[in-house]
């Protein structure tokens, strides 16, 4: 620890900070998965729990029951159980890729003849992860973008957010992506504020702003003081305090 200590010119830093965002990038690539599913559980929770909150009990009742029947019927178009379960990529593409464009412009569909209602931010979701199965992440990006300012506050919003970053770190901007992270960290109902904060930091590394890092850090510090990080975020973190000292 002495000679990091030593090592206080601002290029060796910086350099220790990308080679710990590198170390962190490839933490999240290989448990992209499991953090999805997560987020997934969580928010279909939240999702399921904003649908009875909402004011106008009928209004919410159909544009439940719309994205219900939509979501059955696109599982079984793809050959899967209408109910849940893992859907099962058919064995031919082209009747794949004919099923997800259709079922994008009914998710399009549902959102937009349900807008202000969570479900319809469900469904511009759903459009939105079809279209990036399908190659066609400009159009996803359109379709996330509209799920997020429709869910205003809710927990939503941030996925849409976040699926907005990885959309911009797969162009290659990691800056946009760091804006996005940002983005879903600053809605309060998100459950993992945390996690996309340190994606924040990860993705200003990434576009060579370490000052910017630095800022996302300092959030980190005040407004979670007592959580516990995971070692990965803790070494991202660890050189960001070493960039701090004068």
């Amino acid at each position: 620890m002495a000679k990091k200590k030593d090592a206080n010119s601002a290029g060796d830093a910086l350099r220790d900070l990308e080679q710990t965002g590198d170390r962190v990038a490839a933490w999240a690539a290989a448990n992209a998965l499991g953090i999805l599913i997560a987020v997934a559980v969580v928010l279909l929770v939240a999702a399921g729990a904003g649908l009875y909150v909402q004011h106008g009990s009928d209004a919410r009742d159909q544009a439940a029951d719309a994205l219900a029947l939509v979501t059955s019927q696109y599982r079984i178009a793809m050959g899967a159980d209408p109910i849940g379960g893992t859907i099962v990529e058919p064995a031919n593409p082209e009747l794949a890729e004919r099923t997800r464009t259709d079922f994008v412009e009914r998710f399009k569909r549902v959102a937009s003849e349900h807008d202000g209602t969570t479900a319809g931010v469900v469904a511009w979701l759903e459009a939105g992860n079809l279209q990036v199965e399908l190659g066609r992440p400009e159009d996803a990006s359109v379709s996330f973008a509209a799920a997020r300012d429709a869910a205003g506050d809710l927990a939503l919003g941030a996925l849409a957010s976040t699926r907005l970053a990885v959309l911009e770190e797969d162009r290659g901007d990691p800056a946009a992506a760091a804006e996005a992270y940002e983005a879903a960290a600053a809605v309060a109902a998100y459950p993992l504020r945390l996690d996309s904060l340190a994606a924040a930091a990860r993705c200003w590394l990434d576009a060579g702003e370490a000052d910017r890092a630095l800022t996302v850090y300092q959030r980190v510090e005040s407004e979670f003081p007592d959580q516990l990080l995971a070692p990965q975020i803790e070494s991202l973190f660890a050189e960001l305090r070493l960039r701090r000292r004068p």
